[in-house]
């Protein structure tokens, strides 16, 4: 199972995680499960209360308030689904309610909290880890396997969920006093800062290399593992008194070299343990002594309790502010911010002297602890490698994700239309099969008559658009998700669609209904079909990375191109808004059959234009700057 996730912090020193299990993933999902449905229990319920779930009065006539309240129910259901966890891991920091109430936190590989942009990718591909849904099981056995306990929206974004175990434990509490004195000594250069063998010493540096490699044997393969242990130990082999070209005959090579290994390790632990004893407190060597005068407490004892008093003092500090946010960081005052920087920095130097000269493991372990409720307070809002850019940059991000993504935009389109084309003609060749590829309420539908043609009262487009809307944005996002399975799930959604829109087409074409149905949909359907499209593609994107991610690992390569792959699904939600508001509005409108035509052929140049030329003269400067000069 996962244990630990290290990090090296931008202060140089390495901070040990514990990756969360599945157990405490499981139980933060169900919390926040339960209040997501809760939260929707409760507005259905005050919906109804007021009156606002009856589209119709007493009178017959219908309710104006209730229809915009009804599409805002609807819209605020969908945000509560897809946005619950995007928004709040961002605002929390990497946390939600049912991860804070677990001891929780998503953060970035590096350590750093999630930004928008992490907490999208790793949410809005849900769809995969949901598989089957709703049972999470995909997901749950990827994490299961990884070495981190990643599932694939973490692969995607770069992220992974940690135990944010940081609290001192009163009872562990006695590790750190036992070694605050020896770590004075330290400081004071009173202690051995190398371990002792039989023909040599080994400082600080190669015996932190050594409990690395001893750490971290057990995740490598057994190759690999057999290198390593050859090449660590080889420079100590005469230190040990041992012949190296015995040792490199021997059949069991690898398991006799990390017996000495561990044998080096055995013996700094000793020596660590000897200078501890030398700095226990005064009180009880007194005691050891017998009865006799008082022996008074030495510089020494004074530092000692100095730094134990210093480490917990940060860490009920650390403790405090965190559970308070950043409101309550921001009232300290100066001085006050620059002691509690002041006494990181010392932790962080106690830890790493501790980790490096064989300190003792419970000491060296609550030390992390603290260590990591420091890093958490002062790097839980910082944003690094994200630079503030005008509002206008994401217009020209988005054609720009266009363009470098042809290829998965035409197999996209190839999955859609394709298998359109060819069940239309199937269902005009053999009209039977219309019967059951057709949904009932096409059947008998005719969209040249008035009340057909979506002539609906006003007040009941808000509650259409909304509606229409949603239903849209899940079908694409469920597209795009679908790209972590390997792009399968994503060309079967694909498949599906095409193969229902040419049924429909097909049918209405042998009904003789084909001229007004697609004057229906023409106001809308060019931008929808496009956006279908270009989710699709988005979800072509992670597939390529997972079945062909080239010299890269497949995380590597996932973490690389999901960025693009979020922008591309992200245009695509905005002209689904878009789509959905011509649906609701304008489609069921008495506007002819001229006017609808040009209102699609306006879009869809609208959206040639853009997608083909904005930020294309500046992506020529930065590639001309890029490439070298012929000339010279």
């Amino acid at each position: 199972m996962h244990s630990s996730y290290t990090i090296r912090t931008p202060d140089h020193v390495e901070i040990e995680f514990e990756v969360a299990g599945p157990l405490g993933r499981f139980a933060a999902l169900l919390l926040d499960t339960l209040i997501i449905i809760g939260s929707m229990l409760v507005l259905v319920l005050l919906a109804s209360f007021f009156g606002l779930l009856s589209l119709v009065t007493d009178a017959g006539s219908l309710r104006a308030t209730s229809s915009v309240a009804m599409a805002l129910l609807g819209l605020i259901f969908f945000i509560l689904n897809w946005g619950y966890f995007v928004l709040l891991e961002h605002f929390m920091r990497g946390r939600t309610p049912g991860k804070a109430a677990a001891g929780l936190r998503v953060m970035r590989d590096d350590g750093f909290p999630v930004s928008l942009r992490e907490s999208a990718i790793r949410n809005l591909v849900r769809a995969a880890d949901m598989l089957p849904i709703p049972t999470y099981m995909l997901g749950g056995i990827v994490a299961l396997y990884h070495p981190h306990g990643k599932r694939l929206g973490d692969m995607a974004a770069g992220t992974l969920v940690v135990r944010e175990g940081f609290a001192t434990d009163p009872l562990r509490a006695s590790a750190l006093r036992s070694s605050s004195g020896w770590l004075a000594r330290v400081e004071a250069g009173q202690s051995r800062q190398a371990v002792t063998l039989p023909r040599g010493k080994i400082d600080s540096q190669r015996l932190a290399l050594i409990r690395k490699y001893m750490d971290r044997r057990l995740q490598m393969n057994p190759d690999k593992r057999a290198e390593l242990a050859w090449r660590i130990t080889h420079p100590f082999l005469e230190m040990m008194g041992e012949d190296p070209q015995r040792v490199a005959a021997r059949e069991d090579r690898s398991e006799y070299c990390e017996g000495i290994l561990r044998a080096i390790l055995d013996r700094a632990s000793q020596q660590a343990e000897a200078a501890r004893r030398k700095s226990r407190p005064v009180k009880r060597r007194q005691a050891e002594a017998g009865p006799g005068p008082p022996v008074p407490e030495s510089d020494e004892m004074d530092a000692a309790a100095r730094k134990r008093m210093q480490w917990l003092r940060f860490s009920r500090q650390a403790k405090a502010l965190l559970k308070s946010g950043k409101p309550a960081l921001r009232r300290l005052p100066p001085e006050q911010i620059e002691q509690l920087s002041r006494d990181y920095r010392r932790i962080n130097a106690d830890l790493a002297r501790a980790r490096s000269m064989g300190g003792d493991s419970e000491a060296v372990l609550e030390l992390n602890r603290i260590a990591m409720a420091g890093h958490l307070l002062f790097y839980g809002y910082a944003r690094p490698g994200e630079k503030t850019r005008p509002s206008a940059s994401w217009l020209t991000a988005f054609p720009k994700a266009f363009r470098r993504s042809l290829g998965p935009v035409g197999l996209s389109a190839f999955f859609l239309f394709v298998p359109a084309l060819i069940t239309a003609f199937a269902v005009m060749w053999n009209p039977s099969l219309g019967y059951d590829l057709v949904p009932v309420g096409f059947l008998d539908f005719e969209p040249a008559r008035q009340d057909t043609m979506h002539e609906f009262p006003q007040l009941m487009r808000p509650l259409a658009a909304s509606s229409i809307m949603t239903n849209n944005l899940q079908v694409s996002l469920m597209a795009f998700g679908l790209g972590l399975t390997a792009g399968i799930g994503s060309a079967l959604l694909l498949i599906y669609n095409g193969i229902h829109l040419g049924a429909v087409a097909g049918w209405m074409t042998l009904n003789g209904n084909g001229r007004a149905l697609w004057g229906w949909i023409m106001p809308h359907g060019g931008t929808e079909l496009l956006a279908i499209v270009l989710a699709g593609a988005a979800g072509f994107l992670l597939a390529r990375a997972i079945a062909a991610p080239g010299v890269q690992t497949r995380s590597e390569a996932l973490k690389r191109i999901a960025p693009q792959a979020l922008t591309l699904e992200l245009g695509v939600m905005v002209m689904l808004v878009f789509a959905g508001l011509v649906e609701g509005f304008i489609s069921p409108s008495t506007l002819g059959f001229g006017g609808r035509i040009l209102f699609l052929g306006a879009s869809l140049l609208m959206w040639f234009l853009y997608l083909s030329t904005v930020g294309l003269a500046r992506d020529r400067r930065e590639e001309k700057k890029a490439s070298p000069d012929e000339d010279s």
